[in-house]
């Protein structure tokens, strides 16, 4: 019997619940330098839909199959690999199609991951936590007495911009509520070294929270 997976394919686009199908394809195959990887898990990415659907910016060519990130397991090698084996937890390149059950990709677009770290988790580590990380560390240099304000946010990217910027506050004394869209009604004397993190917060709501806790809005936010 011939060895056979399943993926998800759309030949148009539109709403996804429409166009999306189930295909049989054939097992893939692994180049000299590639190797095949059975997925484990592939998010469901804003983003995925939204390429879908025709308004991403960059539109792969059609027919297609989704996934924008997603993590599996190594279980067959090229004849040139060198650098992975077989059992080996990987993370696959940005935009390979990752909603099918198993891929041929190139061994140096791929990176291992310990076993000990969850699929599900290894599967969201290429997106969105390091967007999160180069929104606080690239575009500006955050000091104590710094303010973040996170506004319109969508996907897993705001709760990782709150978990990063949580270690932030920790380094400079500080303090954030991400839970509720809130100031912690913080104590006299630390709320010189406050750092927040509030999502989906407008600023005149900003202000009127502050002016709650007698103090003054930034200038600039």
């Amino acid at each position: 019997m011939t060895k056979s997976i399943k993926a998800a394919i759309h030949e148009t686009h539109g709403n996804p619940t429409e166009v999306l199908r189930v295909v049989e394809q054939p097992w893939p195959k692994p180049g000299a330098d590639e190797v095949v990887v059975k997925m484990a898990a592939a998010p469901i990415n804003p983003a995925d839909l939204n390429s879908i659907e025709g308004k991403y910016p960059i539109r792969p060519a059609l027919p297609a199959t989704p996934g924008m990130e997603g993590a599996g397991t190594v279980v067959e090698l090229g004849s040139a690999v060198r650098d992975l084996e077989v059992g080996s937890q990987v993370i696959l390149p940005h935009g390979l199609g990752t909603w099918r059950e198993a891929c041929a990709v190139a061994a140096n677009k791929l990176v291992s991951v310990p076993s000990e770290v969850e699929p599900i988790q290894a599967a969201m580590l290429k997106v969105n936590p390091i967007t999160a990380w180069r929104m606080l560390h690239d575009f500006v240099s955050l000091q104590r007495g710094d303010w973040v304000i996170q506004n319109a946010a969508n996907s897993l990217e705001p709760s990782f911009v709150a978990k990063w910027a949580f270690q932030l506050a920790q380094k400079f004394n500080g303090f954030y509520d991400n839970d509720k869209n809130r100031i912690l009604h913080e104590p006299e004397e630390a709320r010189q070294d406050l750092l927040v993190i509030i999502t989906g917060v407008a600023r005149r709501q900003l202000t009127s929270a502050l002016a709650a806790l007698g103090i003054e809005a930034p200038e600039r936010m």
